[in-house]
């Protein structure tokens, strides 16, 4: 009797011990395959939104020194403040559970890291007809960037009017295109046409100098439109304008390579075949270095040689930079 006694005792043990690890085996899987999966979703969707983001910010500015335009003398959006919103990480799982066991079983949070290149970023060099219009001057760039646990490490920036994506070990794509553009433009009867391609560069460039501000809280971000902004050439003939961008690194100047390319595209003037052929009529695209991209917009080549058929609208809006970051 005492012995079976001991034998219905050793089976239970052996039956919680089993339970055990079963419960250890399937928390190790959750562990293994459904957290990352969940922390992927989550990382992904918050890029999404700071991408959406960025996009609206981009919008927003774009109005401040559009709606400055024309007539100086009114004070128009000069020195109005501009004030948006930027999460900083994904909050995680110990923000969003209670208790020991349940933060587990979540994604881990990351934090987010809003900073300025400032003069650590990319220079643009303007010439019009040969002449340095503009030498060097830092863009700056407002760059959001997060440490990823499941995800691709990756940057967005607004530089110039454009958002960019910079992703680690991939390079530096362009996801809005930063305020530069071309097209065809005319005057004269058909039998006195003069063609022309026409450029309209807007110089939205941060003024404030490098810093960075990391947490996981929200951010705010102000932006204020300097009343010094000016229209240095508005609608000027010119014989040739070379917009040079002396990038930070390689992976930035072959972005901004594409982007002279794909603006030259949709001008609907571009020749078709490789642009950075120096035979081709009116746009020349080039690198002469690896961290150098060059647009060069040109009198059309031909016969006979048309003299000033490149028309130039160039805006300097410099932007004043400041953030707020909500600890609470």
């Amino acid at each position: 009797m005492g012995g079976r006694d001991r034998e219905d005792a050793l089976s239970e043990i052996i039956g919680f011990v089993l339970i055990l690890a079963l419960i250890v085996v399937a928390s190790t899987l959750y562990l293994m395959y459904v957290v990352p999966a969940e922390g992927r979703e989550d990382e992904i969707e918050h890029m999404n939104q700071v991408k959406d983001r960025f996009v609206s910010y981009k919008t927003s500015v774009d109005g401040l020194w559009l709606r400055s335009l024309g007539d100086l003398s009114i004070l128009g959006t000069r020195g109005v403040s501009l004030s948006t919103s930027f999460d900083l990480g994904t909050g995680g799982g110990n923000t969003q559970s209670s208790g020991l066991f349940l933060s587990f079983m979540r994604p881990i949070g990351t934090a987010a890291r809003m900073s300025i290149t400032g003069e650590s970023g990319d220079y643009l060099t303007l010439r019009v007809d040969g002449n340095t219009v503009l030498d060097r001057v830092p863009l700056g760039s407002l760059n959001y960037s997060t440490d990823n646990y499941y995800w691709i490490q990756q940057t967005y920036a607004y530089e110039m009017g454009g958002v960019f994506l910079e992703q680690k070990n991939e390079g530096v794509s362009v996801k809005v295109a930063p305020s530069l553009s071309l097209y065809r433009f005319g005057n004269g009867t058909s039998q006195n046409y003069i063609p022309s391609v026409k450029l309209n560069l807007c110089l939205v460039n941060l003024t404030r100098e490098a810093g960075t501000i990391g947490g996981t809280g929200p951010l705010r971000v102000e932006t204020r439109l300097r009343e010094s902004m000016v229209s240095s050439y508005e609608n000027s003939r010119v014989d040739s304008v070379s917009v040079e961008i002396d990038a930070r690194n390689e992976r930035w100047a072959s972005a901004w390579n594409q982007a002279f390319i794909d603006a030259a595209r949709r001008s609907g003037v571009a020749e078709s075949g490789d642009l950075t052929d120096d035979s081709h009529q009116w746009f020349f695209i080039h690198r002469p270095d690896d961290t150098t991209s060059i647009l060069e917009v040109r009198n059309k080549t031909g016969d006979p040689v048309i003299s000033k058929d490149v028309m130039l609208n160039l805006i300097e809006a410099p932007l004043q930079v400041t953030f707020e970051y909500d600890e609470s």
